[in-house]
Order: C-alpha cells, then structure tokens, then sequence
C-alpha cells in the first residue's frame, strides 16, 4: 500500500475539526470586510489616497485601488454579443531536460480564430519554435522553467498582434490566466529582454485598438479585499498583521454577482505596476459566468487602453458571457478550450519530435547519448514489481 491510510485518518480528523474553528473566524472576518465595502461604496477618491499613501510607505503592496465605478457595482451582460473577430491564444512547451537523449525546448503556440454568428468557418494556428543551441544557455546556465514560460508567453501576445493587424474591427484577443507576466520583479538581464518584447507585443495590440484581456478561470486573489484592509490600518505586505486573511476576492463580492454580471473595474496595485507605463496600465473586474445553482467566477485582466472605452469593455463582458456558456455546464470561453487543445504538446509527439532530431543528428555524424537511466525507469510502462 503507498499510502497509510490508518497513519492519516486521526490526521484527516484533526483537519476536520480544525476547519470548523476556522469557519467561524472566517465569518466574522468577511462581517467586518463586507461593512467596510459597504460604508466606503462610493469613497473613490478617499480610498484612492489610501492605496498611493500606502504604496509610498511600502512599493511592493498588492491590491486594487479604484477606477471610477462605485465598489459594488455589478453590470448585467447584453446577450446577444455583438458581431467581432475573437483571437484566443494558449501555449505549451517542452522543458529542455538533461535526462533526455537530445537537449531541446519547444514552445507551441495555439490560436483559435472565430466570428460568432457570420457563418464563417472558426481556424486554427499553430506556431512552434525550437529551442536548441545558444537558446538553451542563459549566462551559460541553462533556462529556468519560469524563463521557458515567459517566452511562450510573449509568443502568445507577440502572435496575437500579429494576427489581429488582418483582421476586421472590433477584435478581442484573449490569453488563459493574467495579463501581468509575473508579481516580483526580475532583475536578470535574460528576463529584462524578454518583457521588453512582450511590453511592444502590448504596445502593438493598443496601436491596432485590439480589445486584449487576460482570463483567469476560479481566481483565488485577495485584491479588493487588501484595498479594505488598509482602512482597518494593517500593512498587507505583513501576512501576520492581516485582518482578513483567508478572505478572497470572490467571498466577498461572489454574492454581488448574479449570473452574467460583472464587477466594478479596479486598477491592479502591485510591486510590477510601474512596469506597465500609460495605456498598459493594468486593470481587472470580476464576471459570474455560470448559473444561480451554479455560479462561476473569473477575474478579467485588461489594459488601460480597454477601460478607457466603455464599448469595448461592453463588448468583452458580452463575448465572454456568451462564449462561456458555449462549454454547458462547466462554463469557460469557449475559444480558450478550442485554443488550448490546439497547442497542448502530447508525450506522443514529443517521442515524434525526439526522434526527427536524433536522426538529424545521426545524419551529420554527431553522437547522440541515450535518455538516463533514471528518465528510463520513469517512463517504463512494462515494469513489475520484484519480490
């Protein structure tokens, strides 16, 4: 038996019961949040110089401040969405592993091109690179995983503007998860080269209008709820000095939003802000996708450039509703499913991909080593247990 199941029961009791304790500090928590939501509504202004006050003290706060919309606003979607061109992006990638025979990378990249209701045939494009050679070694250290995702990131924007330029207007072009790449800053000069592409892949999609916006499906964040617990005079830098810790985003506005409704816009405070100047601004509202037996929330991030017009976001807000409700009972953008199925990499064409590059590399009379033992072993399907 793998696991002692009789060794965890006692354990698993204890978390029951420890849960139940937490419950009601809980409650009493989002008590005292939900009076503060309710009592600064409309405090835009007061609450803002709070947000800048605290940002001065400490740079690496994360919240949200306001924009320009009482806190608890919730705006009903307009169905049926308007005619547009919706660009969904999604990336995979192979990270380069010592224990494989050949040292390579791979960034997939999926778009999945649609224009609900013309009666036009949806697309699919695929874009992959490789990554061999000098792209591997990073100040003569191999990538990181974090590096090998944010280029599939910048890739994903990169071709979204790209595409977007041949389309007709209004165009939404949407990622899976957040627009901001990454909370703290990194100071490596590999990373710096690459925000700087992914900052002019924003920079084209404002050029061209694009309605872009970042989707992050079941959001755990603490934002809005961080803004709150300035006003109750804690520091949310400081875990320990949190009033209501353990209260997400979605606890205390989730029964604001009825089905198809979104929150008010808030302009996102965090240690990366400054390094999206003027228009790439970052910004973000909650939406309520699902049913009233079944809600389903996501957090929508979007640029300055978006918020600053109230058609667009109207636009957006319809889009993903409806999309959404395209996947039945468990909603999400449609076009993102489509998206990532389109650039998801199987293990099977990985061992296809694999095989192309050692016989390219038999081919030219270079050695190619066979994977490690322990990648071997793990891979093995065959094997039995020895007694």
């Amino acid at each position: 038996m793998p696991v002692n199941y009789l060794e965890l029961q006692p354990q698993i009791t204890a978390l029951g019961a420890e849960t139940n304790l937490r419950q009601a500090e809980l409650e009493a928590r989002l008590k005292q949040c939900r009076s503060l939501l309710d009592q600064h509504n409309e405090d835009l202004d007061g609450l803002k110089q709070i947000v800048e006050e605290a940002v001065a003290q400490k740079k690496i706060l994360r919240c949200a401040a306001p924009f320009n919309e009482p806190l608890k606003l919730h705006v009903p979607c307009h169905l049926p969405a308007p005619p547009c061109t919706i660009l969904a992006a999604d990336g995979s990638q192979i990270i380069p592993s010592a224990h494989d025979s050949v040292l390579f990378g791979l960034i997939n990249v999926g778009v999945f091109r649609i224009q609900p209701g013309s009666g036009n045939i949806p697309s699919e494009i695929t874009n992959s690179t490789l990554l061999y050679g000098d792209d591997l070694y990073i100040n003569d250290q191999p990538p990181s995983e974090d590096l090998i995702g944010l280029l599939r990131d910048v890739r994903e924007r990169q071709l979204l503007a790209e595409l977007a330029q041949q389309e007709p207007r209004p165009v939404i072009a949407l990622t899976d998860g957040q627009l901001e790449l990454y909370h703290q800053p990194r100071t490596q000069e590999s990373y710096k080269d690459r925000f700087d592409d992914y900052l002019k892949a924003l920079g084209d999609l404002e050029v061209s209008e694009v309605i872009t916006a970042g989707y992050v499906s079941r959001p755990r964040a603490d934002l809005v709820v961080n803004m709150l617990s300035l006003l109750a005079g804690a520091e949310p830098a400081a875990a320990e000095a949190r009033p209501f810790a353990g209260i997400s985003d979605i606890t205390l506005l989730g029964s604001i939003l009825q089905p198809g409704e979104r929150s008010a816009i808030f302009r996102l405070q965090s240690s990366s802000s400054e390094k999206y100047p003027e228009k790439k601004a970052l910004h973000f509202f909650y939406l309520n996708v699902g049913t009233a037996s079944m809600p389903a929330y996501a957090r929508v991030e979007i640029p300055l450039w978006v918020v600053e017009k109230p058609d667009a976001v109207n636009l957006l807000h319809s889009v993903l509703v409806e999309q959404a409700r395209q996947a039945g009972s468990v909603p999400y953008p449609y076009p993102l499913i489509r998206a990532h199925e389109i650039a998801v990499v199987r293990m099977d064409e990985r061992q296809q991909l694999t095989a192309m590059i050692e016989r390219e590399l038999l081919k030219r009379g270079v050695d190619v080593k066979r994977q490690s033992e322990k990648q071997f072993h793990k891979g093995h399907r065959g094997r039995t247990r020895r007694s």
